[in-house]
């Protein structure tokens, strides 16, 4: 962390320099274009605000698309203090967002309708997949940091089988970014809270002519974190990020636009606090030669020891550590081709880079240390054209993604113990059980789609869409020992004869595949009455597959796993109520899914070494109901209720050793989930500004954690959180805005497994954040 003095006082300087530049701008007189501010909420005279959302890649209102979609507004993120994606679950419930395996805090896993992914290499890729406008983020580092200057998020829930293809069969997250407008604008906020919480956050928006427009966003973060380390004397997962955003609107005639954004992203900070939650006393760490060859007292000692002091307490003696750096740029043109077409183009680049050291034990011993570094960058080009042709709306394009990278995870398996203060890195540990996973991957992605949506007769619209997408993957592997490759090769080419190892020059064996599918989506929406509208979909998504990187012979390394598909049915109804002087929205939808050729990460005993792969399990069926509710019984009093339901169930579950855990619950996928909500507007004279009082209470139920399940060892507990905030925008007249949270109000203690190595002898987790509150000021100048 030698340089977060440097960042943090170019942070610093960036929102001073964000207030001289927005005071010359002031003195100058700027002269712009009288004209309201394009926003993704727009007031309604006869209810909510309305939100405006492209789930179908074009402007629509939320109520008119045949869409299971939620909506947070930058307004519901502020008052819940959600600064990341990982925390979106507690405003819509219907994504549930879990630490990946092995990945800790900085590689969330999101799950929707039960569909989720624990691959972390470049060779895996999610079930959910997350968006930046329009560009896909296939590396989740990173996407936690995206929450600011946003407009809003869109959570699109089942597969996107036309618009966003591939790698969306439980869904997609959207997070729209605020565009430059025309008008000269800008704030700066500062908040602080306990845990020594201090988060700085500056825009100006500057309409520099009629045709360019510029919008520039920074934030800076920092904590000191709440999981305290006994051998270390400090916190280890303190929060140290910093991002900005810049964006110009360039106008040409015609109407047309180009939009190009780039998106800087650092974190520094402490890694994943694990602690040790469960022991195996049949594990292989826990007898008593092993133990004592490596210095290690019993594991049973050490669990009662933690016990006694509490999960935000450790004393592992670990200098963990997370150092990721993103960069993301897009460029999007639009150009009308007369009064009812237009193209759009959009190109996308991203790098990653991060580094990072976990404790995977949670103990003082050095049970399994592990680091992990990923170097990668992706590229996308996306062709739209849309049109209008009589009563039909029409999409059609081609996609071509370009994706490379290389992960390479260290670990020890029972190192020497070291003392009281482990090594840095480790590769300084001592003893034989080092290892690396070295893959290197490159994979490619082509799609072309078409999809209209007809008015047959007024009110009843038929959407129907295709596409086909075609994938390739290969990879490079070179996983070794210190002294030694960890997988044998056919080096005389001659299946007949044993695989044998090679030397450490000649340990690379390459794999390539390749994977295509057909995907669709089939709609009929019928709107009955005004804000009334009733849906039938149904849509088949996709999934690429790939192959495994873990097995220890070159025909295991060379064995791939299928695609994953899924088919659902779902039927909706949007439905805005005006009885009397209230007003109600009522937004339901039920779906059956059918999921085929599910990919699971399982223990096979047929690999030698016994190693987790990734194969296909089996077949399920997933159910489920999800409701958005919102009462305004007086203007000043808004009442939600958002709620999911997920029914999952394998209807085939075959392990890797043939066992059949048809039985077996649906990993990261809690029954229940829910959010209760209310807030309450002061009636005031608006001179004196909008006062309002929020709180809110969230619930998830118990789930099963990971793929290989252990009873009463892989579960997650349920959690249930009650938040509350207060504000008081422009104060008394002014340009300032003050505000109060808490989350986690009644200091729940809860966790979440992190890695479960029961047959070493260990189950470790992670403590979710105790009680949280601030303050923040925000001040608004220009227009």
């Amino acid at each position: 962390m030698a340089n977060s003095g440097l960042r943090t006082n170019f942070f610093c300087g960036l929102t001073v320099f964000t207030g001289v530049f927005a005071t010359a701008a002031a003195l100058a007189q700027v002269e712009t274009p009288s004209e309201a501010a394009p926003t993704t909420l727009q007031p309604s005279s006869a209810g909510p605000e309305e939100v405006i959302v492209t789930a179908r890649r074009r402007d629509e209102r939320l109520q008119d698309v045949p869409l299971a979609v939620t909506a947070v507004s930058a307004a519901d993120l502020q008052h819940q203090n959600i600064l990341s994606v990982a925390q979106l679950s507690q405003a819509a419930p219907a994504l549930v967002s879990v630490p990946a395996s092995g990945g800790g805090r900085s590689q969330p896993a999101f799950t929707i309708r039960g569909l989720s992914a624990q691959e972390l290499s470049i060779i895996g890729d999610p079930s959910v997949s997350v968006y930046l406008g329009d560009v896909v983020m296939a590396r989740t580092q990173g996407v936690n940091a995206a929450l600011f200057d946003i407009g809003s998020v869109e959570i699109l829930r089942g597969p996107q089988g036309t618009l966003f293809g591939r790698n969306t069969t439980g869904g997609a997250v959207v997070l729209r970014p605020n565009k430059p407008t025309g008008r000269f604008e800008g704030n700066v906020s500062l908040t602080g809270g306990n845990l020594e919480t201090f988060n700085t956050e500056a825009m100006i928006n500057v309409p520099v002519s009629d045709m360019l427009k510029l919008r520039v966003a920074a934030v800076n973060r920092t904590d000191d974190g709440f999981v305290y380390d006994e051998l270390l004397g400090r916190n280890i997962n303190d929060t140290d990020q910093q991002a900005a955003r810049v964006s110009a609107l360039l106008s040409l005639p015609g109407d047309a636009e180009v939009l190009t954004t780039y998106d800087y992203f650092r974190d520094d900070s402490g890694s994943t606090p694990s602690f040790i939650k469960y022991v195996n006393p049949n594990g292989s760490f826990n007898g008593e030669a092993f133990r004592t060859a490596r210095g290690y007292r019993p594991l049973e000692t050490l669990l009662a020891e933690q016990q006694a002091r509490g999960m935000y307490r450790v004393a592992n003696g670990t200098p963990i550590f997370n150092d990721i750096k993103t960069h993301t740029f897009s460029n999007t043109i639009t150009v009308p081709l007369g009064d009812n077409v237009s193209i759009k183009n959009i190109v996308g680049y991203r790098t990653v880079e991060d580094e990072l050291r976990d404790d995977v034990d949670g103990t003082e011993s050095a049970l399994f240390p592990q680091e992990r570094n990923d170097r990668g960058h992706q590229v996308s080009e996306e062709f739209q054209l849309l049109g209008t042709t009589g009563r039909l709306d029409w999409i059609a394009g081609l996609f071509y993604f370009r994706e490379k990278g290389r992960t390479q995870a260290e670990s020890y398996a029972g190192a020497v113990d070291p003392g009281p203060i482990e090594p840095v890195h480790v590769e300084d540990y001592v003893g034989p059980a080092y290892s690396i996973t070295d893959v290197a991957g490159e994979n490619k992605s082509y799609a072309g789609f078409v999809q209209g949506t007809y008015e047959l007769v007024d009110g009843l619209k038929l959407t129907a869409g295709v596409r086909y997408t075609k994938d390739e993957r290969e990879a490079t592997i070179r996983n070794r020992t210190r002294s030694a490759c960890r997988f044998t090769l056919d080096q005389d080419n001659n299946p007949a004869t044993p695989e044998t190892t090679p030397t450490l020059d000649d340990c690379t064996v390459t794999n390539d595949a390749s994977f295509s599918e057909p995907t669709y989506n089939l709609s009929l929406d019928y709107q009955f009455a005004d804000s009334k509208l009733v849906y039938l979909a149904h849509r088949h998504g996709y999934r690429s597959g790939g192959f495994g990187s873990r097995a220890a012979t070159q025909v295991g390394l060379a064995r791939t796993f299928k695609p994953e598909t899924v088919d659902d049915v779902e039927l909706g109804l949007k439905a805005d109520w005006r009885p009397g002087d209230m007003f109600v929205r009522t937004n339901l939808a039920a779906y059956y899914s059918k999921y085929e050729d599910i990919q699971r990460i399982l223990t096979d005993p047929n690999v030698a070494p016994v190693t987790a792969v990734t194969t296909n399990a089996g077949r399920a069926r997933i159910q489920g109901f999800e409701a958005e509710f919102m009462l305004r019984p007086i203007e000043s009093l808004e009442l939600t209720a958002d709620y999911a339901y997920t029914d999952a169930a394998f209807t085939e579950f075959i392990a890797p050793d043939g066992t059949d855990l048809s039985n077996a619950p649906f990993a990261r996928a809690p029954k229940n989930v829910y959010t209760i909500g209310a807030r309450y507007t002061v009636p005031m004279d608006s001179s004196r500004g909008d006062v309002s009082v929020g709180s809110s209470f969230y619930h998830i139920d118990a789930y099963s954690a990971v793929d290989d399940v252990i009873p009463g060892v892989t579960g997650v507990a349920a959690r249930e959180l009650v938040n509350a905030d207060v504000s008081w925008n422009a104060v008394l007249g002014s340009r300032f805005d003050v505000s109060a949270y808490v989350t986690n109000l009644l200091d729940k203690e809860s966790s979440s497994l992190f890695v479960t190595l029961n047959g070493l002898g260990f189950t470790s987790h992670i403590a979710e954040e105790p009680r949280r509150y601030g303050i923040n000021v925000r001040y608004h100048f220009g227009e």
